[in-house]
């Protein structure tokens, strides 16, 4: 899934989240493989939702991406 987005697992992480923050972790000084770990260890850091595209993968909430994939067409 992080393969998908330009700036990998580091994408998947809610930076602006209580629960990442608590941690005092710097996100750029870590490796992937720790990112992984620390989202597998506290899946509430996790960026949500995920919203699964035909051409790509939306980490979090934008609501112009919302509101242009419920526009009716006609």
């Amino acid at each position: 899934m992080a393969k998908l987005l330009p700036g990998g697992v580091r994408d998947l992480v809610a930076l602006r989240g209580q629960h990442w923050r608590a941690q005092g972790v710097d996100l750029v000084s870590l490796a992937e493989g720790e990112v992984l770990d620390r989202l597998l260890k506290d899946p509430l850091s996790l960026r949500r939702p995920l919203l699964w595209l035909p051409d790509r993968l939306m980490p979090g909430y934008g609501a112009g991406i919302y509101r242009d994939l419920t526009r009716d067409p006609s």
